[in-house]
């Protein structure tokens, strides 16, 4: 019995289990360096990467390119774009009859995708041709070519690869994508003409490479392309042979130049090693439950692995991005590593803390050149290239505002999976810096509850001097995360207060305290609390002390007893009042997820607000209460539900001992939601009345929290109430 139950768990968890085989959409051919859906997705639903590659593959879907791993696809420095339909595509010669053998005759055909790679296999009554696609190190993809004589007798068998990239991208139909092509006995080397279009394409001196583990006869042609023979190989009765080859690339000589050239030995080492890290992994985060719900928290995880980045440019520590099929979404942005260092604790701590490094890598100091009147703060978004207030040529990096202070939260569930005590002293003394900001430069009245504001930038002044009203609110409500949330209109109401320090300018605050923004510095309270208390530092006292006091401010001002919910509180020349006729936004939730609520107002607001024409709606907890004067159903945070706000409703209502309650409605969130399970791309956020998968795919936050819902009430392991 004791071995059944053994095998029963290995299995739950088994790195090669069909169970995990396909979870994702990686099918599709390139038609050309960027083809993209009207939203500004990428056509083929899923890439393939790992190790923190900047670099892809997806799964041939027709038989013409059976043999090959279609792309590649390759991140410019912020833009991810194709280098090619397919950069290696095999074809057999049987040298015994002289004559090709195409894959669609196989009598057995198998494509599909595990965790750890690509896979394709092709059986004939005398051979099978076995391809597979993983990676060694965080620049190198490894195709694996193995041939098995299935007969009584030798074979005599030819290799021929070819591949051509593309032009040039769409867009830009007048550069010429490929520089220069260099070739020798076992590589050939694209280097790519250097680009700088912000929006488009950026690159320096890059270039991508695809190398054989043995000589073989190279011929370039006049389309960047080339044509390559190995030689012939004789294949005993029973026996195989595997050929190797490595595709990289490198966004500058510097990179390839440390990589050097291929050590084949080691890459086999590597590859061990790296399967062995994916099965650890999934040793870390199986627990139970049936296979729809295993198979999504695997896809979630694989989602995070993907848009994991490797140190390259201005990103400094390995960190994941919000989505590698989104053009806009391959930087790190400070709210979404929050909330992913969490669901990446669970299965792999050391990139949880890499994670939450490369944001604090650029946390600002007095000493900053730029804005030391934010030291403690922390860029909204970075990417490869710094922007030109930094000397850099990026348009993406941002700091114009900040983001939600949920980084205690991440470092304390970090902590939580690992002891590891030096990475808590490490954080405290930031996270410290991080939150006092936050009443430093954006407590305008000095009452102790917050504002979201702005922080000093030229696009938050008119060409007069005089302050960009419109700009202002747009980085506060960027600041809040909710972008376009009703509670953020421009309207003759909302206003904007200058905040100074020692007579100094050091930025803006809206004219309205948010109810999610002290929710989530009572909650970060009550984190540094735990954290100074494991420490054994004296500051233990003053956080419970502050937390106390702010919780009864949330509590007596920011709740409405009639409509039993929170709202935030608008400043007006006339005085101050809660935002009710505005509706109900999902913030109102959030002082029940940071235990900030009484339990009296718990119970209200979770027996009065959950009907269906509430928040309750088919998907949980849309960001606007389907009854708000201001729903709209499909438009970003004015009524989709992102998966992080519908996390912390259901951990707000378990908090306070609805928990069969939250785990009915996580269910029906993942079973209504169109594509979680299934082989369909996460979305970032989903249509609260139909299900509908809405805006980007493959979206790490949408990730993590579907994972993090698996290990609450899914994996079945406790489902006591």
């Amino acid at each position: 019995m004791l071995n059944c139950l053994l095998l029963c768990i290995a299995s739950l968890s088994s790195i090669d289990s069909p169970d995990y085989h396909n979870l994702l959409p990686y099918q599709g051919t390139p038609a050309s360096m960027e083809a993209r859906d009207a939203k500004g997705n990428l056509a083929i639903g899923s890439v393939y990467t790992d190790m923190g590659a900047w670099h892809g593959f997806h799964l041939p879907d027709n038989a013409d390119y059976y043999g090959s791993f279609t792309g590649p696809l390759f991140i410019a420095q912020e833009y991810s774009l194709h280098l090619s339909d397919s950069l290696q595509r095999l074809q057999l010669i049987n040298l015994d009859k002289d004559e090709f053998i195409a894959f669609e005759s196989a009598s057995k055909v198998e494509i599909y995708s595990q965790p750890d790679g690509l896979v394709q296999s092709f059986t004939w009554s005398d051979l099978q041709v076995n391809l597979s696609l993983s990676y060694s190190d965080n620049r190198t993809a490894v195709i694996r070519t193995e041939l098995i004589n299935l007969s009584h007798k030798p074979q005599n068998w030819q290799l021929v690869w070819h591949g051509t990239p593309f032009v040039s991208p769409p867009s830009l139909p007048s550069y010429d994508l490929v520089k220069q092509v260099q070739t020798t006995a076992n590589y050939i080397r694209w280097q790519l003409n250097p680009v700088m279009d912000t929006w488009q394409i950026q690159l320096a001196d890059a270039e991508y490479e695809l190398w054989f583990d043995r000589d073989i006869n190279i011929m370039p042609n006049d389309k960047s392309g080339y044509g390559a023979i190995a030689e012939p190989i004789v294949i005993e009765a029973g026996e195989r042979h595997s050929f190797l080859s490595a595709q990289r690339y490198f966004h500058t000589q510097a990179e390839r130049i440390a990589h050097k050239q291929p050590d084949w030995q080691l890459i086999e080492t590597q590859l061990i090693n790296n399967r062995s890290k994916w099965q650890a992994r999934l040793d870390n985060l199986m627990q139970g439950g049936d296979k729809n719900v295993r198979q999504l928290a695997v896809k979630s995880m694989m989602t995070l692995l993907h848009n994991w980045r490797s140190p390259a440019g201005a990103i400094l520590h390995d960190a994941v991005t919000p989505s590698i099929t989104y053009k806009w979404f391959n930087g790190v942005w400070a709210w979404d590593t929050w909330k992913q260092a969490v669901a990446l604790a669970r299965f792999d701590t050391d990139l949880a803390k890499s994670n939450v490094r490369a944001m604090f890598d650029y946390q600002f100091t007095a000493q900053d050149p730029v804005r030391p009147q934010d030291a403690g703060n922390l860029p909204d978004a970075i990417f490869y290239n710094k922007d030109a207030e930094r000397g850099g040529k990026g348009g993406n990096w941002n700091e114009r505002n900040g983001k939600p202070p949920l980084a205690g939260w991440a470092v304390w569930q970090i902590y939580l999976q690992d002891k590891d005590l030096t990475f808590l002293k490490e954080m405290y003394p930031k996270l410290v810096a991080y939150h006092e900001w936050w009443y430093h430069n954006r407590d305008n009245n000095n009452n102790g509850l917050a504002e979201y504001g702005a922080n000093l930038h030229p696009m938050h002044l008119n060409q007069d001097g005089t302050v960009n009203i419109e700009a202002v609110i747009e980085a506060a409500a960027w600041e809040s995360g909710m972008d376009n949330a009703p509670r953020f209109d421009v309207d003759g109401e909302l206003s904007i207060w200058q905040n100074s320090r020692a007579d100094q300018l050091v930025g803006y605050s809206v004219s309205q305290e948010s109810v999610d923004l002290n929710a989530y510095l009572y909650a970060e309270k009550r984190f540094l609390q735990q954290i100074a208390e494991v420490l054994n530092y004296a500051d233990v006292q003053r956080w419970d002390v502050e937390a106390t006091r702010l919780a009864k401010q949330i509590q007596m001002q920011m709740y409405d007893p009639e409509s039993g919910f929170f709202y935030d509180i608008r400043y007006r020349a006339t005085g101050s009042q809660l935002m009710i006729a505005q509706g109900k936004g999902v913030e109102g939730w959030l002082p029940l997820w940071a235990g900030a609520a009484s339990n009296a107002q718990a119970k209200i607001i979770v027996e009065r607000h959950l009907a269906k024409n509430q928040f309750g709606t088919l998907i949980p907890f849309p960001t606007v209460s389907a009854d708000s004067p201001n729903f709209a159903a499909a438009q970003y945070w004015r009524g989709p539900v992102w998966l992080d706000q519908a996390l912390f409703g259901l951990q707000g209502i378990e908090r306070y001992g609805y928990r069969s309650q939250a785990r009915l409605l996580a269910n029906q969130l993942i079973s209504q939601g169109e594509g979680i399970l299934g082989q369909s791309p996460i979305r970032e956020n989903y249509h609260p009345l139909t299900g509908e998968g809405l805006h980007c795919t493959n979206f790490s936050w949408s990730a993590s929290v579907l994972l993090l819902i698996y290990q609450s009430w899914l994996n079945n392991i406790d489902n006591a109430d």
